[in-house]
């Protein structure tokens, strides 16, 4: 007989919830997020429906109530092996590692800075027919 959802933890943001739900489904546990769609829409309701919740079966609450604490207490950090060498670091992804981007967004934003993209209002003359 399958058991009831229970609420483990709730979060004030839909990317907090699906973060834990994550961590949650790493660790073979089957996750649920409720609430989200309504607060991401009506976010003045958060506090008055006690945020976004994430669920898990009532079997499972233990387990998931220690991953939380594990969560809230950044001890899940040492379980992240380094990146590998072969990938590139942030320094290598910046721009500055790499010349010629700027140039292209400075001549998208001078090309639709002409009214070509977005026209100005009272920019553009109509002629008036002969008839």
């Amino acid at each position: 007989m399958a058991s009831h959802p229970v609420t483990v933890a709730r979060f004030s943001y839909p990317y907090e919830a699906y973060l834990f739900k994550g961590l949650l489904e790493s660790r073979h546990l089957t996750a649920f997020i409720a609430d989200e769609h309504l607060i991401t829409m009506q976010w003045m309701w958060e506090t008055a429906l006690g945020g976004i919740k994430v669920q898990v079966a009532a079997e499972d609450l233990e387990l998931a109530r220690a991953v939380l604490a594990d969560y809230e207490a950044d001890r899940l950090v040492a379980e992240v092996d380094t990146a590998p060498a072969d990938v590139p670091t942030d320094e290598q992804n910046s721009s500055e590692a790499r010349p010629g981007r700027g140039w292209r967004a400075l001549a998208v934003a001078c090309w639709a800075s002409t009214g070509v993209v977005f026209p100005l209002p009272g920019t553009h003359r109509h002629r008036e027919s002969d008839d």
